[in-house]
């Protein structure tokens, strides 16, 4: 639905996109001030499943933002079809680079 290659989705998706993708991270790894966080980008696709997507999330500190890219992958399930309701899902799958690039600095 939405990668380098193609670009399906419109800016309010992809907005509703990134606020699920954030909050699945502070879900999985701890609250985070997105504030320090600049998107780099957001590869959304959809799975075979009812709702059912898979996105990749990355993003970069402002602070050592040349060196840094930490990438979040993840697989969720929407509660409802409409992404009004962004915060209701589940997490079914979740690899975050949160971790290493917090035992880096």
């Amino acid at each position: 639905m939405e990668n380098n290659d193609t670009h399906r989705l419109n800016k309010y998706q992809k907005k509703q996109f990134i606020k699920m993708a954030q909050s699945a991270v502070d879900k999985r790894d701890g609250l985070f001030d997105w504030g320090n966080y600049q998107t780099v980008s957001i590869d959304v696709y959809r799975m075979k499943g009812n709702h059912e997507y898979a996105l990749i999330y990355r993003i970069k500190p402002h602070i050592l933002s040349d060196k840094y890219i930490i990438t979040n992958s993840m697989v969720l399930k929407l509660k409802y079809r409409d992404l009004k309701e962004y915060q209701k899902f589940t997490i079914k799958k979740y690899y975050s680079d949160f971790s290493k690039f917090l035992m880096d600095n």
